[in-house]
């Protein structure tokens, strides 16, 4: 069985792409990974096709787009001389384009149409991908969701599209861990040696509740001056000015460090290694691939009570739980994390490791697919 699979923002998405890539051909699928311009092979085995550029950030949308619609143009004509059996798409990224096309590839050539939803809507939805994506929606054949409570959500949008849902999570990252000494890594980033550090790593979006945390570490700071928090990631649609102003409001200098940038894939080991704590006060969220990078660095996390994360950070045992957009909530659970033996935390994060290395197997979730995606 041929497949073709298509992640047009691979330089963020690989960590998930790669192996989903590799468990597929390990269950006999031959597989074609067509992605965006990363060019590092890392440990995928497939054959790989560059085309998009849609994570790139120095190209303006007008160009962006006519990139898009070129490299749909190229995957046309590899389907025309290729014997493709499933079509497996990952993102909608300017959805009446993917619609078109991917309509025009499944009419033309008559194979199955697979689609993995890692967001059911963009959070920076657009007046016309409502109704865009629910014709997307309609041609699948098949439709992934990777969190239960996705599928509640789903069938409350998309009802009529129910039937064709399975839920299967997306596997884990642990192929992409390379811990490093903490000591070591602390002393690269300027963090300091004897604090308590809480990390948020990642896109910061409004739905990831960053101000959150910041007003969450205004209310620890003075009981607490052991706290440390870290803020590193890239400022995604959204204007980190609030932020600044709360932390200047705060006077939250003195307890934290912000990286606002595109943190490179060779430095993303140093943040993780470096802290005692992994914190998600997201909002919202469908799925993340954070959650599951911290457990791979064996740390244990302090989230919100949302149900993606709620598979994994179990209170007291892998984590600590908080609710979400509750500033007051977030500072309890934090506290019990600065509370808590740093042996204990260890233990916690070894918990987090073992339990996602466990239920999010590549082998078996791949599996999973094509049976129940490909071949059904």
């Amino acid at each position: 069985m041929k497949a073709l699979l298509i992640d047009q923002i691979a330089k963020v998405n690989y960590k998930s792409s790669f192996p989903l890539a590799n468990g597929l051909t390990e269950h006999g699928v031959d597989v074609q990974l067509i992605t965006d311009q990363k060019k590092e092979r890392e440990n995928c085995v497939c054959e790989r096709i560059c085309l998009f550029n849609a994570s790139e950030k120095n190209q303006n949308k007008i160009k962006k787009l006519i990139n898009y619609i070129s490299s749909y143009c190229v995957i046309l004509k590899l389907l025309k001389r290729e014997n493709i059996a499933v079509l497996h798409s990952q993102w909608f990224i300017f959805s009446p384009v993917d619609y078109w096309f991917l309509k025009l590839m499944k009419r033309k050539y008559g194979m199955r149409y697979v689609a993995t939803v890692h967001d059911i809507l963009p959070f920076n939805q657009k007046f016309y991908d409502l109704y865009f994506h629910r014709k997307l929606y309609h041609l699948a054949d098949s439709i992934i969701l990777q969190a239960p409570g996705n599928v509640e959500r789903f069938a409350k949008i998309f009802p009529e599209c129910t039937d064709k849902v399975q839920m299967i999570p997306l596997g884990h990252m642990l192929d992409y861990v390379e811990p490093q000494d903490m000591s070591e890594s602390r002393r690269r980033l300027g963090i300091p040696f004897n604090k308590t550090v809480f990390l948020f790593f990642g896109q910061i979006k409004k739905v990831k509740g960053v101000d959150v945390l910041l007003r969450a570490t205004a209310l620890l700071k003075e009981r607490y001056p052991n706290l440390y928090v870290v803020i590193a990631g890239s400022v995604w649609k959204t204007d980190f000015s609030e932020c600044t102003k709360i932390i200047e409001d705060n006077l939250l200098r003195d307890c934290l460090k912000t990286d606002i940038r595109y943190i490179p894939d060779e430095e993303v080991k140093y943040y993780y290694s470096s802290c005692d704590v992994c914190v998600l006060p997201y909002t919202d969220l469908y799925q993340s691939g954070v959650i599951q990078l911290a457990y791979g660095y064996r740390k244990p996390v302090v989230a919100t009570t949302l149900s993606a994360f709620l598979q994994f950070v179990k209170e007291d045992t892998t984590g600590f739980t908080a609710e979400p957009g509750n500033a007051e909530s977030l500072a309890k659970a934090m506290e019990k994390a600065i509370h808590t033996e740093k042996e204990k935390l260890v233990d916690m994060g070894e918990a987090g490791y073992q339990l996602v290395r466990k239920e999010l197997d590549w082998n078996k979730l791949t599996g999973q697919i094509v049976e129940k995606c490909y071949k059904n």
